[in-house]
């Protein structure tokens, strides 16, 4: 397992694609917090008011631009399974090691780099409003569910909100992997992640604690007397408790497709 998982990390995170999908994730950033940007950096009509966590908080929770960044971060390993049949390279994998350990380090290594791939993003970005010469934090997250905690320790939240994002991505991700064992198509398992976070965001109710997009923008989908802890707890546990499920079922998939002799 431990051959396989170093490979699998070279193949997701130790390579080209990650650094594009990184690149390419802060483009998006930018964009969608650009009249931000021209208003609060040094050079805008307002500078210093306003800082990354504040325009990211913001971007989460009202801009369109999300279904980009899952579409390029799902990118990154959720056709993993799709390349090892179509380059046949999976019947050598499977004489290495077992379908339990070819999904743990699957969806192991794909929840890794989705997170760091996230974590990374969001860290260029403030970095270059850092150097734009936006504080860390400024007065809009005050009005959010955890303002006061972000205002005291807004590096830890920039993280939170990092996380946050990034596990929905893992979710919907999973869902991609687990349909690409159906179907070894990379061009669905990846428009799958896209596809269904899509579906998630428009159709779950906003005020459903299973809403995603409520959870995305970091606000209280259990009320406002609900602790912070509860709170971050549960969005980090529903998304990962669905990607679990997929990974069971991923693996019962192939266990079958062993079986039939259609791997």
């Amino acid at each position: 397992m431990s051959n396989c998982f170093r490979m699998d990390l070279k193949r997701s995170i130790f390579c080209k694609k990650f650094c594009a999908v990184v690149l390419g994730v802060l483009i998006v950033l930018i964009i969608s917090t650009w009249d931000d940007l021209k208003m609060y950096t040094r050079w805008g009509d307002v500078p210093g008011y306003s800082g990354p966590v504040d325009t990211l908080a913001k971007s989460l929770a009202f801009d369109k631009f999300k279904i980009v960044v899952v579409f390029l971060l799902g990118g990154l390993y959720t056709g993993s399974y799709c390349s090892d049949m179509q380059s046949r390279y999976i019947r050598s994998i499977f004489t290495r090691t077992t379908i339990t350990s070819y999904t743990l380090t699957r969806f192991a290594v794909n929840c890794l780099a989705i997170l760091l791939g996230m974590l990374v993003s969001f860290g260029l970005y403030s970095i270059l409003c850092l150097f734009g010469g936006m504080p860390l934090v400024g007065s809009y997250v005050e009005g959010f569910f955890y303002g006061a905690f972000a205002v005291r320790h807004p590096v830890l939240y920039l993280i939170m909100m990092a996380l946050q994002f990034g596990v929905i991505t893992v979710a919907c991700s999973g869902i991609g992997l687990l349909l690409s064992v159906y179907q070894a198509n990379l061009f669905v398992a990846v428009g799958t992640c896209g596809l269904i976070f899509y579906v998630a965001v428009s159709y779950i109710p906003s005020g459903s604690i299973f809403s995603i997009l409520g959870l995305i923008a970091m606000s209280s989908t259990w009320g406002s007397t609900v602790s912070h802890r509860i709170m971050f707890l549960w969005g980090m546990l529903y998304p990962l408790t669905i990607y679990a499920f997929c990974a069971f079922f991923f693996a019962r998939r192939l266990e079958w497709r062993k079986k039939h002799g259609l791997i």
